[in-house]
């Protein structure tokens, strides 16, 4: 395992799976964990091989066991990106609250033209037992955000990370996102002024995300927002 601590951040080269039960709490997780769909077809030899999880798409017990340790690391929200059957699965777990759409504008059509392309993600919102906070006051929640490319074969834009973490963190908080990828959920998090643990195995995506939380680190003072509580970070 290699730690990188840059700034408010702490990023992680391993395996989630390995790594989850040496963590401390976290507030929130954002995250996009492989999986099987119609939009990930043709990008599984990327994910899951660098994530190691050791099979081609999540099964429902698989997924179910880490959704479990997330919400067992989790203060408050899990927020997840997940296959459509996944997160209708979900919804008999005892932490399921809602289930969200990122709504893709520039979503791919359907090349085959014989039906609907879809144009979308199911976002499954998950949280332990008690009290649910959220700063999005009475909206829905579905998110239309561009998707983008460049970093990473299943990348998701860092406006939508931003905007989910200030739904769903405060400022100061720590974010967790164990299948980091390139690092936007770590950039969202510091150009929002919380924290962020990242977790990834494969050495090139990881050296792209501390480039990335590096540079967004270096712009921290442009960007306003409440003083940062100080945490050690211990690895057990």
């Amino acid at each position: 395992m290699r730690v990188e601590r840059i700034g408010e951040a702490t990023l992680m080269l391993g395996d989630a799976l390995e790594l989850l039960p040496t963590l401390p709490k976290v507030d929130a997780v954002i995250t996009d964990p492989p999986y099987d769909d119609m939009t990930h077809k043709g990008h599984l030899s990327c994910v899951t091989h660098h994530q190691g999880l050791g099979f081609d798409a999540l099964t429902d017990d698989e997924f179910a066991r880490i959704c479990s340790l997330l919400v067992g690391k989790a203060n408050r929200w899990v927020l997840m990106t997940c296959a459509t059957s996944h997160a209708l699965s979900a919804q008999r777990f005892e932490s399921f609250v809602r289930l969200g759409i990122w709504v893709k504008p520039n979503g791919a059509p359907q090349f085959t033209g014989d039906r609907p392309g879809s144009g979308w993600e199911a976002v499954l919102i998950l949280h332990r037992s008690g009290r649910k906070r959220w700063n999005g006051g009475g909206r829905h929640g579905v998110w239309i955000f561009p998707k983008t490319s460049g970093n990473h074969p299943t990348e998701k834009p860092v406006p939508l990370l931003s905007q989910w973490v200030r739904d769903f963190t405060d400022a100061g908080e720590m974010v967790l996102d164990p299948f980091m990828g390139s690092g936007s959920t770590g950039v969202a998090a510091l150009q929002c002024g919380r924290r962020f643990i990242g977790i990834e195995r494969d050495i090139a995506h990881f050296a792209t995300a501390c480039r990335r939380i590096e540079e967004a680190q270096r712009q921290m003072p442009l960007i306003p927002h409440e003083p940062i509580k100080p945490v050690q970070l211990e690895l057990s």
